[in-house]
C-alpha cells in the first residue's frame, strides 16, 4: 500500500489540522513525542520473549483480512513485527520524528495525522490498535470516537499495569515531592490500562508478568531529562528539586526491581462509538 492508496476522506470534509495537535481555538489536543524520539526505544524497551508473547496475543485478536489501525503507532514497536508477520497496518502518529524514527526500520504505510481528526473514510479498518497513546491526548474521548468511526471490528490496547514494587516506590516519590512542591503530576489524557475502571472492556487477556530490575542511576537519569510524559508540564525549579530529592533518597542503592502485568484489552467498535458518543454529551 502506497500513500495514494490510503483511503482518504476528501479533504472538504475533514476538521485536520496539518500540525495534528492543535484544536480550532488554538488549544493543544495532545502532546508530542518528538522531543523523546531519539531515545524512545531504549526507555520502553522489553525483553524479546515479552515482546514475542504480546505480538502472539495481539495477532490472535487483529483481523488478519483486512487493514489495522495502529493509532500512535510511534516508532513501529508494533508495527513492524505485525507487518512482517504478514498483516497490512496503516500507522499514524503526530509525532514526525517518531515516524522518521519508524521509516528507519522499514515501517511502511505511515501517516501523520491527528487521531481526534483521522482522514480516513468511515469503516475502512478492520482492526485498530491504541497502545500508549490516549494518556497524551486531553480530548481522548474524541480520539476513541474517531478510531472506532473508521473500525468495523475491535479495538486492542496493550496494558501496562505497573504492580506494587519498588519501582512504583520510586515513581511515587518523586510525583509525591512534586506535589509538595506544587505541581500535582498528570497526564492531559487516560492510559489504556485506566480504561477498565471506566468502560468495561469486552475481553481482558493477561500475556505475561513481568518482573525484571532497574539500574538506579539510568531510571534517575531518565526522570532527570524528562523522558516521560507526565514530566514536560512540570515547572524547572520543582523538577531539580524533585531530582534532588531522589538524588538524595537513592543514594548508595545500585539496582530495584519493577513489577508489571501486561494485558490485552479489547473492545467491539460498536460499543466504543456510543461509550464515547455518552461521554461527549455529558
Amino acid at each position: 500500500m502506497s500513500d495514494k492508496d490510503f483511503p482518504l476522506r476528501p479533504a472538504a470534509q475533514l476538521n485536520y489540522r496539518a500540525e495534528g495537535i492543535r484544536a480550532r481555538d488554538g488549544k493543544s489536543l495532545g502532546l508530542s513525542f518528538d522531543r523523546i524520539a531519539d531515545r524512545y526505544d531504549t526507555t520502553r524497551w522489553y525483553p524479546d520473549q515479552v515482546m514475542e508473547d504480546i505480538l502472539a496475543v495481539l495477532e490472535k485478536n487483529i483481523d488478519p483480512e483486512r487493514p489495522i489501525l495502529d493509532a500512535g503507532v510511534g516508532t513501529g514497536r508494533f508495527a513492524k513485527p505485525l507487518q512482517d508477520a504478514g498483516f497490512t497496518v496503516v500507522g499514524v502518529d503526530i509525532s514526525a520524528r517518531m515516524l522518521e524514527k519508524a521509516r528507519q526500520k522499514s515501517v511502511q504505510d505511515l501517516l501523520r495525522a491527528d487521531i481526534t481528526a483521522l482522514p480516513f473514510k468511515d469503516e475502512v479498518f478492520g482492526s485498530a490498535m491504541s497502545v500508549h497513546v490516549l494518556h497524551l491526548i486531553s480530548n481522548w474521548k474524541l480520539a476513541l470516537r474517531e478510531i472506532s468511526r473508521v473500525t468495523t471490528g475491535h479495538l486492542v490496547s496493550v496494558a501496562f499495569n505497573k504492580m506494587e514494587s519498588p519501582a512504583e516506590e520510586l515513581r511515587r516519590f518523586y510525583d509525591q515531592t512534586c506535589a509538595d512542591l506544587g505541581h500535582v503530576v498528570h497526564h492531559p489524557g487516560m492510559r489504556e490500562r485506566e480504561m477498565p475502571e471506566v468502560f468495561e472492556p469486552d475481553e481482558e487477556i493477561t500475556i505475561t508478568m513481568h518482573e525484571h530490575p532497574i539500574d538506579v542511576r539510568n531510571i534517575i537519569s531518565d526522570y532527570s531529562n524528562r523522558t516521560y510524559s507526565n514530566q514536560w508540564m512540570i515547572p524547572e525549579e520543582i523538577h531539580q528539586q524533585a531530582i534532588e530529592a531522589l538524588q538524595e533518597r537513592y543514594d548508595g542503592v545500585d539496582q530495584i526491581i519493577g513489577r508489571e502485568r501486561i494485558s490485552l484489552l479489547k473492545w467491539s467498535a460498536d460499543r466504543i462509538w456510543e461509550f464515547a458518543g455518552d461521554l461527549a454529551a455529558k
